[in-house]
């Protein structure tokens, strides 16, 4: 029972999250922009950053999502920041390393965000209308937000195939470090050239492949 109910609540990192929110509601090109307006903000200065700090917990609050839930597969990137706190101290600039850091894992939650109400169809049909009406009225099928739409869309399946390669590796009792480390990246990266290769038979079968 315990095994089901951990396989029940299992949300990958980057997952989406069905729900009814305001933030669900709102067109999936202008979420896309207020992430990429984010993350240049939050680089510019501190204001920004503290401005966006303060617009992601609000914006998760909308979304009945706790802020540290976005952190969720974050392991790698927090110890990236850890690394440069470091390496900022030991030149005398801790504060720029701290600055640095956060900005670093607010830009992560800000993603986390983003996919976790929206799914790839709405991202994609949203970034469609938008180049068509750019491209004009000849334009009957938009490449451009195909392909954004397509590689984003990588991002939750590599967090995806992680966790589940991560899991299976617990539960053969497989020891943590480089070792795992050395099973898991070349697993992820052997199951993520099949769904490529999956999505590149896919379009081809729809006359998109050429």
């Amino acid at each position: 029972m315990a095994g089901r109910m951990k396989v029940n609540s299992f949300r990958p990192p980057f997952g989406y999250r069905p729900g009814k929110t305001i933030l669900h509601r709102v067109p999936a090109g202008i979420k896309l922009l207020c992430v990429v307006v984010i993350s240049i903000a939050l680089y510019t200065s501190l204001y920004g950053l503290a401005l966006s700090v303060l617009l992601i917990i609000a914006a998760s609050a909308a979304a009945r999502i706790r802020p540290w839930e976005l952190l969720k597969g974050s392991k790698p990137v927090i110890i990236l920041s850890l690394c440069i706190i470091i390496i900022k101290t030991l030149n005398q600039q801790l504060p720029e390393g701290l600055i640095t850091a956060l900005s670093i894992l607010t830009s992560f939650t800000a993603a986390a965000l983003l996919f976790a109400v929206t799914t790839m169809r709405e991202l994609r049909l949203s970034l469609a209308v938008v180049e068509l009406k750019l491209r004009g009225k000849k334009a009957d099928l938009a490449f451009f937000s195909l392909g954004i739409s397509l590689m984003l869309g990588f991002i939750p399946r590599f967090f995806e195939h992680w966790e589940n390669a991560n899991i299976s590796c617990e539960a053969r009792s497989c020891k943590r470090g480089l070792r795992r480390l050395f099973i898991l990246v070349p697993l992820v990266t052997e199951r993520m050239m099949e769904a490529a290769e999956e999505t590149a038979l896919a379009l081809e079968a729809r006359g998109l492949g050429n």
